[in-house]
């Protein structure tokens, strides 16, 4: 069994803080005789975690590329590496910060100057996720059969995912974080979030830039917030002015809350008790993690790192013995991956299968880019397939994927095992005007990014699924 260590590294730019991450990840090739070429991680080693630091800015919606750039080039320093050394990673720009003029270049410069990256400005609903998994949440929530709500409170939001058998089942987002109200040391109000007007309003709370604050108003701000959006993830409030989106709130009420990001890793200290202590950091983070800590939420095992506690493995193989190849758009990088489950009931039920395809077509078009394909549709829990059944999947899928992602001229499917032909053919009759690939002998993650190279033998095609890796 071949064996090859490699570096990989994972870059978070949040509204407030930047930080870095450096990974050292075994990656194995399993390939036999009785197999095709497969290779997996078996070791995973976090080697150097940057300091955190403040997001370098040019303006309050302009980031400034050269301090970034410096900033990085003076890290991998530290951390003893050359960008010639980074074979895989994440740039990841949150929160705030991915709404700036200029995040979308930002990281596409880094990802072609610093290694072969996963691609990702992260919306709302894609950090919640990402910052579950690096917290804990979704392990713990496959450890216990709970629902987990992790609540990753940064500088300008709190991303909320729901977490149940290891899968994220809902997320959504509240304009709750630490610099939506900043101070200077002497207690004057700097800046007040435009996100809070309506909230403090309905709260008969007000507070303006330059008045000084005391500490009683701006404790009772913290802690209405903090109660906001506990509230809210308990499903004791249906709606909220907070929403960053319009959201219809389950009724799932989680067992268990935890508290990450940057305010969460302020929730095991001391309460402030003046204004000047509260002003810290220049802004209300300190205090409103005290409130959160006050109502009985758990602070999370990885809180500031959460979102970027990894940085990426590839899983490289070959697809497959059947595979249906309907675009010559190959080569193609970084499609996320939707899992869909076939059949979670005793006998195949298409009603049902169509509401699962639909949920996660949905979520998915929330949370992904419009760029085409915006998804690969990964069919997961497929039972043995008749004729019947294999005409219903491919209608529901095409239906819900053209309904979900309009525009979309091109849809990517992976299967477990080897259907991909039949059903890559029943597609292309569904919707002509649609380019499909289908893929066979797939080992996916819901989460993952999917790479699809060009041909390797025969129909067969070289295939790396890359997958955001934290540490345990």
């Amino acid at each position: 069994m071949l064996q090859k260590w490699i570096t990989s590294i994972g870059l978070d730019i949040g509204t407030s803080t930047t930080k870095l991450i450096v990974s050292k990840l075994l990656i194995a090739n399993q390939q036999n005789q009785f197999t095709l070429p497969g290779c997996q991680i078996i070791d995973r080693r976090v080697t150097y975690a940057s300091s955190i630091y403040t997001t370098p800015m040019l303006n309050d919606v302009e980031i400034d590329v050269q301090r970034l750039t410096v900033l990085l080039e003076q890290e991998y320093k530290n951390a003893g590496i050359s960008l010639d050394q980074v074979e895989a990673g994440a740039v990841i720009i949150t929160g705030e910060t991915a709404r700036k003029q200029n995040a979308e270049g930002i990281v596409h410069y880094l990802a072609e100057h610093a290694g072969d990256f996963v691609v990702a400005t992260a919306g709302a609903d894609l950090e919640g996720i990402l910052a579950a998994k690096g917290s804990g949440a979704i392990e713990r929530s496959a450890e216990t059969n709970a629902v987990i709500a992790n609540i990753d409170v940064g500088g300008g939001t709190a991303n909320i995912a729901l977490c149940q058998n290891g899968k994220v089942i809902e997320t959504f987002t509240l304009h709750v974080g630490g610099r939506l109200i900043r101070l200077n040391s002497d207690g004057f109000v700097t800046y007040i979030s435009p996100y809070l007007t309506e909230f403090l309003k309905n709260n008969s709370l007000i507070l303006r830039e330059g008045e000084k604050a005391t500490f009683e108003k701006l404790s009772s701000i913290c802690q209405l917030l903090a109660e906001e959006t506990v509230n809210y993830v308990k499903a004791l409030n249906q709606n909220s002015s907070l929403l960053v989106s319009p959201h219809t709130r389950s009724s799932i009420h989680p067992e268990t809350i935890m508290v990450s990001g940057g305010v969460g890793a302020m929730m095991e200290k001391q309460k402030p008790k003046t204004v000047k202590e509260v002003a810290i950091h220049g802004d209300v983070g300190p205090l409103l993690a005290y409130h959160f800590q006050s109502i009985q939420v758990s602070q999370a095992a990885e809180t500031t790192r959460a979102t970027v506690i990894g940085a990426g493995m590839q899983n490289t193989e070959v697809s497959g013995s059947t595979v249906y190849i309907g675009s010559k758009r190959l080569p193609l990088k970084n499609i996320p991956i939707v899992e869909i489950p076939v059949q979670q009931e005793e006998k195949w039920n298409p009603q049902l299968f169509q509401e699962r395809a639909r949920a996660s077509c949905m979520q998915a078009s929330t949370i992904f880019s419009a760029e085409d394909p915006p998804a690969a549709i990964a069919l997961s829990h497929f039972p043995y397939c008749s004729y019947k059944m294999l005409q219903e999947l491919a209608k529901i899928i095409s239906d819900e994927f053209i309904a979900c992602f309009k525009g979309a001229k091109f849809l990517v499917v992976l299967c477990e095992q080897d259907i991909a032909k039949a059903l890559g053919q029943a597609l292309a009759k569904q919707r002509k005007e649609l380019e499909i690939i289908c893929l066979d002998q797939i080992d996916f993650t819901h989460g993952d990014y999917i790479d699809l190279g060009l041909p390797v033998a025969g129909e067969a095609i070289s295939v790396s699924v890359k997958t955001l890796a934290f540490s345990s």
